[in-house]
């Protein structure tokens, strides 16, 4: 009785190292080990780091998921059928404590090494791991730079570019409100001004989108599901509780006609917005539905998204947005 309530309180102490060290290092982790936004650009140092990281958080994923609760079965196994047996005990015991104990082994060299590598590459990180200040400046370092610069393009120019999945040519709309230079007007100004090349990104972005602002509504999931997607690059309301998504920002309440801020996230359920006693849409999901069809404040909204992720992820998340990675990997790119 005595070795089994050692046993439990071992048990106690090994989940709560556990637990802090899988949170922290992200566990579990299902991929993609690749990230789907550099899956086609030429990697840099930082994304072998990244997909090196990966492997080691899909292996230990692989080890506490599916190889540890077999050998703890099996371990269980062992002390149900040798209940008098030493030996069987002894070999019980073993692979129990061998299963737990390599596994925490694992995890904190993992941890430990990503600690003592953070401090090396930036002393006054702290709690940060090597690989995120890697990768941190933005998410173009995952990719090596390619000489010839879109900088040097003038707004509304004729600009393509290949489609890496297709082999086709990408073509920047040169007419229409999702030109960059009518994006770079729309920013200008604001806390949220796209260069060059964040304007030729999203522009090129703009057209699988929306088709250049031509479909801003009715957009749905991939399992058919209704979503607050709106505007010539669909924001989705719902999406997150912060200034882009909310629509906080002040060109946005112009164009809905209100004093104040919008806080679209409040204002939509399920995808769809909110309706009062009688069935009508609220005045609040109306006015975040006018300011998200205005092109100036669905402008400033993407750019929004683009500072604040450093990087245009917002737009990648979707299975089927192949072609918008493809515009990220062609424009964004190119330094």
């Amino acid at each position: 009785m005595r070795s089994r309530v050692s046993l439990f309180i071992y048990l106690l102490v090994i989940v709560a190292a556990v637990v802090p060290s899988v949170t922290h290092a992200a566990i579990p982790f299902f991929g993609p080990i690749i990230p789907e936004a550099q899956a086609l650009c030429p990697g840099s140092w930082a994304l072998v780091i990244t997909v090196l990281n990966n492997i080691i958080a899909f292996a230990i994923t692989a080890v506490i998921i599916f190889v540890a609760p077999l050998m703890l079965a099996y371990a269980g196994f062992l002390y149900v059928a040798n209940p008098v047996s030493p030996g069987g005990i002894s070999k019980a015991k073993d692979v129990l404590f061998n299963t737990i104990g390599g596994t925490i082994v694992a995890l904190a060299a993992w941890l430990i090494i990503a600690a003592i590598m953070a401090v090396l590459y930036d002393p006054s990180a702290v709690g940060k791991t090597w690989q995120s200040l890697v990768t941190a400046r933005s998410n173009d370092a995952l990719c090596i730079d390619i000489a010839g610069s879109l900088n040097q393009v003038v707004p509304g120019t004729y600009v393509t570019g290949i489609d890496a999945g297709s082999g086709q040519f990408l073509t920047l709309p040169t007419s229409g409100d999702c030109q960059a230079g009518n994006l770079m007007d729309a920013t200008a100004g604001s806390p949220y001004a796209l260069n060059q090349e964040q304007a030729n990104t999203l522009s090129c972005i703009a057209v699988p989108e929306s088709r250049c602002g031509a479909r801003t509504t009715g957009a749905r999931t991939p399992e058919g599901k209704p979503t607050s997607a709106s505007g010539m690059f669909q924001i989705v309301f719902g999406s997150g509780n912060d200034t882009c998504h909310n629509l906080n920002i002040p060109a946005c309440s112009q164009a809905a006609g209100v004093s104040g801020n919008l806080n679209c996230y409040q204002q939509f359920s399920g995808g769809s917005p909110k309706r009062d006693s009688k069935g009508n849409i609220t005045a609040a999901a109306a006015a975040c539905q006018r300011a998200a069809a205005n092109v100036t404040c669905n402008a400033q909204a993407a750019a929004c998204l683009v500072k604040a992720d450093k990087g245009f992820s917002a737009w990648t998340a979707d299975r089927r947005a192949a072609t918008q990675r493809n515009c990220i990997t062609q424009y964004a790119s190119l330094r």
